[in-house]
């Protein structure tokens, strides 16, 4: 994808596409408003996507490039979307006489309504004051210019009529060609005749062109007012002052014919040109809005998936911390288990060997007491063949603790890896918002520089005078739409500062999260070591229970024939001392191996509640992401 072409989803842009059509055929004030807020939900305007950046190159194409040149083409493609939304609620906000005239060009082409604006006012002041002047012109009994201004007010009622009606072309060419005729019959009918008046129509209808530059909707209309200006003083110079020098083409004669076909020629040029101009702009305009529309269905789908990918790993991480939580409960409470179990073990081992220690001091009554001796193995028989079975269970559930151990190192490594890729997304949206930052500060200048550049033209029209009045309101017009321009620029730039916020905020949310995620599989590391202990202490156990059950056996049978073998009871007793030793030691340390067990299931449990804890806020900022972006598309 190259930069500055983005793809979107073609249902969206379809319904975009749709929604224009419809608003653009719609009269209803009520269903434009409606459309319009059909539009907002769409689109989700993001005017900080303006310009010609790759959105695509966040993913797997090369690094975004910024094309300045379009950036204020952009900021027009603004402009124009929220004027197309805007229309109906315009005309029905605009009160008062004008509102008749400019209101029917309030959601069309937005070159058309500022001409209007212009155009209205302009009709209307022309108007009145060409009913005082025919007045005063009749009431003085100059009824030839009375007649000229009567049929230059009817012209301009006419022409209003038809801006009334939505023909703003017919009206404009009305109004231009009815001034034209006026300033032909003053200068042709006054009572001065000679070659100056040439010079004077020139200069006039030089002034005429600029208005047609600034009200005409086509060039064609400067070009036949050209024409008919040169026309006009060729025909006032060969009706009054040729004359005057007997026939004969002078050469001053010649200077002011050539200075006033000069000044009306450039007038023409300059007027033709600007209107075309505009015409283009608003083209460009206008393909800066498709852009525009592609580039927020693009922000949208991006967003949307890295919300969606953010909320599946909270999920995932809730769910891993919640089974870690579980995992660890269940080692707790075998531990403790066990805890009792070797505890039971060492008493029993303990009494046996005091026993013992009797035995060995009173050889002299082992016969008398070897009847209560044998029922005591027994017993003994039996406590150890249940606490065989017992460190059987104790192993298996260790060894399943163990296998669950792994598979949670498993997860602890997958849950790293995809708190690596959101803080990757987090880089790229930070990346983003910087380019934002610099296409806004750019806006701002170019919106300072219009200020700078209205603010002169309002001193050079103070200095035309009368004639400059007309394009004063062109002037003042320009700067009214660069200090909104600059007041948005701020605006964006408060927001786009938050935003950053926000994302540094999130970004240490995920190392955060990925530092915890190594903490956590360290410490399953160790509880897996810890457990790998345990089983060995377990097999030396059951080696030494082995052992202890065939002394029991042993026992039994030295206890039958114990009258015959005293001194190999004797040794039997020294030999089941010894192992009973052995086993108290080893039931010692697997009861410190089962307590540092429980304290390591106590802190996996404290870790698991951190984690679930981090995935929530992780879900939580990157909503607030998502919010602060709206929020930017929507200033």
């Amino acid at each position: 994808m190259k930069a500055g072409t983005l793809w979107v989803a073609s249902g969206n842009s379809r319904r975009i596409d749709a929604t224009y059509s419809r608003a653009a055929s719609v009269d209803s004030t009520g269903a434009r408003l409606a459309m319009k807020r059909e539009l907002t939900t769409t689109i989700s305007a993001r005017a900080d996507s303006y310009g010609t950046v790759s959105i695509g190159a966040l993913y797997h194409e090369s690094p975004p490039r910024l094309d300045t040149t379009g950036l204020f083409r952009a900021s027009h493609a603004l402009y124009y979307l929220s004027f197309q939304a805007r229309g109906a609620h315009m005309a029905k906000k605009g009160k008062g006489l004008l509102n008749a005239f400019i209101g029917p060009y309030a959601g069309s082409d937005v070159r058309l309504f500022k001409k209007a604006k212009l155009l209205a006012p302009v009709m209307t002041s022309t108007t009145a004051l060409a009913v005082v002047l025919a007045v005063l012109m009749a009431v003085t009994k100059a009824y030839a210019v009375a007649g000229i201004l009567l049929g230059l007010i009817a012209f301009c009622a006419f022409a209003l009529a038809m801006m009334a009606k939505g023909h703003y072309e017919v009206a404009s060419t009305i109004f231009m060609y009815s001034l034209f005729a006026v300033m032909f019959g003053a200068i042709k009918f006054d009572q001065y005749q000679n070659l100056y008046e040439c010079y004077v129509f020139g200069t006039l209808g030089g002034f005429l062109l600029i208005t047609a530059g600034l009200v005409a909707a086509r060039p064609r209309q400067s070009w036949t007012l050209t024409v008919l200006n040169l026309a006009a003083i060729a025909s006032l110079y060969y009706f009054d002052a040729l004359p005057l020098d007997n026939g004969v083409v002078t050469e001053l004669a010649a200077q002011s014919l050539g200075t006033s076909a000069v000044i009306v020629i450039a007038g023409g040029i300059f007027s033709a040109m600007a209107i075309r101009m505009q015409a283009e702009l608003v083209a460009d305009t206008k393909r800066s809005a498709e852009t525009a529309r592609r580039q927020y269905e693009e922000m949208a789908a991006a967003v949307s998936a890295a919300q969606t990918s953010a909320l599946g790993i909270g999920t995932r991480l809730a769910s891993y911390a919640e089974d870690l939580s579980d995992s660890a409960r269940e080692l707790r409470d075998a531990a403790a288990e066990e805890t009792i179990g070797l505890r039971s073990l060492d008493e029993a081992l303990a009494a046996a060997e005091d026993g013992e220690r009797v035995s060995g001091a009173a050889q002299d009554r082992v016969q008398a007491s070897l009847d209560e001796y044998s029922a005591k193995v027994l017993e003994a028989s039996a406590a150890i063949s249940q606490m065989v079975e017992a460190v059987d269970g104790i192993g298996r559930q260790a060894t399943e603790r163990r296998e669950g151990m792994d598979k949670l190192v498993d997860m602890a490594r997958d849950g790293d890896e995809r708190v690596t890729q959101i803080g990757a997304a987090i880089s790229g949206i930070v990346s983003a918002t910087g380019k934002m930052d610099e296409m806004n500060a750019l806006i701002g200048a170019v919106a300072e520089r219009t200020n700078m550049l209205g603010m002169n033209a309002a001193i050079e029209a103070a200095h035309a005078g009368e004639a400059g009045k007309g394009f004063a309101v062109v002037a003042e017009e320009i700067r009214t739409l660069s200090e909104m321009a600059a007041e948005g620029s701020g605006s964006i730039a408060a927001i786009l500062s938050e935003t950053r916020d926000v994302v540094t905020s999130a970004s240490r949310a995920s190392a955060q999260t990925s530092e915890f995620f190594s903490r956590m599989s360290e410490e399953v590391r160790s509880v897996s070591a810890t457990l790998g202990e345990l089983l060995l202490r377990l097999r030396e156990i059951s080696a030494g229970t082995a052992g202890v059950t065939e002394a029991v056996h042993g026992f039994s049978a030295l206890a039958e024939s114990a009258g015959a073998a005293v001194d190999e009871t004797k040794s039997a007793f020294q030999n089941a001392a010894s192992r009973a030793a052995s086993s108290r030691t080893v039931a010692a340390a697997m009861r410190q191996s089962a307590a540092r067990m429980a304290e390591s299931c106590d802190s996996l449990l404290s870790k698991a509640s951190v984690l679930n804890d981090l995935g929530q806020e992780n879900v939580q900022k990157m909503e607030d992401l998502r919010s602060r972006l709206e929020e930017a598309g929507a200033a």
